[in-house]
């Protein structure tokens, strides 16, 4: 079975919403996806984690500020080290409870074993701030995506909870035909 250096996961953290409006009657309260509980999550990675990757690894995980200790513990109780918050900048966002705009998610970045080094040439060029216009709910910048792939070329990648496939990265998720079989 291929074994896996880095680990890029975009949870469908468990929650709702918000409020119904006046101006959008026909909303539902529940994503137009499923979500699943921080424990399932945990779970989820858990076994991938033990069984389809390296001793060595990188884990980029993402979340927003509602579950960002959970999240932060959730790579801890895995046995990961948390490297750094990488904070996309989505410059625009939704204003819960009509109060400020959250314009920013979290890219956690941990390792579990000896961290990986990153490609020498791109030592020092990048910063902890991801610039891009958010487009869809829940579609992560392009970005962030080139951050990885320019600091570690030539690891073998793979999105959980993927919505799209991507060159050179596998894909596991409900929303794409998978490219790695879990059934072995």
């Amino acid at each position: 079975m291929k074994k896996y250096q880095i680990i890029y996961a975009d949870p469908p953290w468990q929650q709702t919403k918000g409020g119904l409006r006046k101006v959008r009657p026909n909303q539902k309260i529940t994503l137009d996806y499923l979500t699943i509980p921080i424990n399932g999550v945990k779970y989820f990675l858990s076994l991938f984690d033990r069984d389809c990757c390296d001793e060595d690894r990188v884990l980029f995980l993402w979340t927003i500020d509602k579950f960002l200790w959970e999240a932060e513990n959730l790579g801890k109780d895995l046995g990961y080290k948390l490297h750094a918050r990488i904070i996309w900048d989505k410059e625009n966002g939704v204003a819960p409870a009509f109060t400020i705009r959250y314009s920013h998610e979290y890219l956690l970045w941990f390792y579990k074993g000896k961290f990986l080094p990153i490609e020498k040439s791109m030592r020092g060029k990048f910063t902890t701030v991801i610039r891009e216009k958010s487009t869809k709910h829940s579609k992560k910048p392009i970005k962030a995506y080139e951050f990885i792939e320019a600091l570690y070329p030539n690891k073998n990648k793979v999105e959980l909870f993927a919505r799209n496939k991507r060159r050179d990265w596998d894909v596991w998720g409900n929303e794409v035909e998978s490219d790695i079989d879990l059934s072995e």
